[in-house]
């Protein structure tokens, strides 16, 4: 990171701040938004989309659209730290783009980090036969 690797960053970002926060929430819910779309297996501990059914007795459906929800309060939360905090901006940045590599691996509730067959398209048209300049 170079010179954005400032005391103030670096105490910042282990502060286990709102943005790291956010870009938690959105990891696991998205993973448990595609695993629960995958099945379980035996052993298997309830995911979030599971515990919030039991919770509240709700379908699925209406499960996924909180949780869909809370993805997006998160995503709020990680473009208002971006403007909060200007001198901060390129580590923020840092886990901004964790959070939004997120989208490669749990898009359309599709577990592409556990089964990554469904990157090789991503992958492929990135590395393999990228756009020339």
């Amino acid at each position: 990171m170079g010179e954005t690797a400032t005391k103030e960053a670096l105490e910042w970002a282990l502060g286990c701040t709102d943005v790291v926060r956010a870009c938690a929430v959105v990891t696991r819910f998205m993973n448990d938004l595609a695993a629960f779309k995958q099945g379980k297996n035996k052993y298997d501990v309830h995911s979030s989309v599971e515990s919030y059914i039991s919770e509240y007795g709700v379908a699925s459906d209406v499960a996924f659209a909180k949780i869909g929800s809370m993805i997006e309060d998160a995503w709020k939360t990680t473009n208002q730290t971006r403007f909060e905090r200007p001198e901060l901006l390129p580590a923020i940045q840092r886990v901004a783009n964790i959070t939004i590599s997120m989208m490669f691996w749990y898009d359309d509730h599709k577990d592409a980090f556990t089964y990554s067959n469904c990157l090789e398209g991503t992958i492929r048209r990135l590395f393999v036969n990228p756009i020339p300049f």
